[in-house]
C-alpha cells in the first residue's frame, strides 16, 4: 500500500509538471550575430562573431558562413567576418548560410565614422517575463545584464517573482530551444521561491541564449520559461 501511494504521488507530480504542454524540440534555425555594433572607427578593423543554431537550437560550427559588403569602397569583410573600414559612410553587411534544409541570412547596417569609437555591442541589457507551463505557480520578470568586461552576465530576477515550493528538483537553464535542455547552460538549482534574487553567469555573452527555462530535473520535464528580449 505504501509503495502504491508513492508511485501515485510521483505520477501526480509528473502530470502536474507537464501540464498541457506537448514536448516538441523543433524550432526554426537561426543565424545570430553575437557582437553586433552600430558603428566602427575608420582607423580600426572589427571582428564579427556569428553562430548558426540548427533546428533544435544547438550551435553547429561545421556550417560555413559567407560574408558580403554592399559597398566595397566603404568597407570590406573577410570570409571570417573581419570588417575593414575604407571610407566614412554607411554600409550593409550580410552573413549567410546555406544548408540542405535552410537558407538563412542576416543583414545589418554599419556606420563607418572618423575618430575613436568604443565598438560596444548594441545590446548590453535584455529582459523578459517568466511564465509557468505547468499547474504550479511560477511567474515574474527578469533582466539579463552584461558585465563591464563583456564576458560575464548577471541575471536579476525581479521582486514580482513567485514560484511554488512544491516544485520538485527545480533547476534554471539558459537555452536556445524553449523545449529542450539538450545543449543548454545549467545556471543551477532554484533556491529562492519568492522575491528578487540574482545569478552570476560566467563566460557567457548576452546574445548566446534566447530563453530561460525552469525544469523539473528529477523528471526531466519543463515547468516554465521566459523569452530573453531586447529592451
Amino acid at each position: 500500500m505504501i509503495k502504491f501511494s508513492r508511485v501515485l504521488f510521483l505520477l501526480l507530480i509528473v502530470t502536474s509538471c507537464i501540464g498541457e504542454d506537448v514536448i516538441d524540440d523543433f524550432i526554426e534555425a537561426e543565424l545570430r550575430i553575437l557582437n553586433p555594433v552600430e558603428e566602427v572607427s575608420l582607423s580600426e578593423d572589427y571582428q564579427f562573431n556569428v553562430t548558426y543554431f540548427n533546428n533544435v537550437g544547438e550551435p553547429d560550427n561545421t556550417v560555413n558562413v559567407s560574408w558580403s559588403s554592399s559597398d566595397l569602397s566603404i568597407a570590406t569583410i573577410s570570409s571570417s567576418g573581419l570588417l575593414t573600414p575604407l571610407a566614412v559612410g554607411q554600409v550593409s553587411i550580410t552573413a549567410a548560410v546555406s544548408t540542405q534544409n535552410d537558407n538563412i541570412q542576416e543583414t545589418f547596417n554599419i556606420n563607418i565614422v572618423e575618430g575613436e569609437t568604443t565598438s560596444m555591442p548594441v545590446t548590453e541589457q535584455k529582459s523578459g517575463t517568466i511564465r509557468t507551463t505547468s499547474s504550479y505557480l511560477l511567474e515574474g520578470s527578469f533582466t539579463l545584464i552584461e558585465t563591464q568586461s563583456g564576458e560575464d552576465l548577471i541575471l536579476e530576477i525581479d521582486d514580482d517573482y513567485r514560484a511554488s515550493t512544491a516544485l520538485p528538483g527545480l533547476y534554471l537553464y539558459l537555452s536556445n530551444n524553449p523545449n529542450s535542455i539538450g545543449s543548454a547552460y545549467e545556471v543551477g538549482a532554484v533556491e529562492t521561491f519568492n522575491g528578487s534574487h540574482n545569478y552570476s553567469i560566467p563566460n557567457t555573452g548576452i546574445n548566446d541564449y534566447s530563453y530561460l527555462l525552469y525544469w523539473c530535473k528529477p523528471f526531466n520535464v519543463k515547468v516554465g520559461d521566459g523569452e530573453i528580449l531586447d529592451d
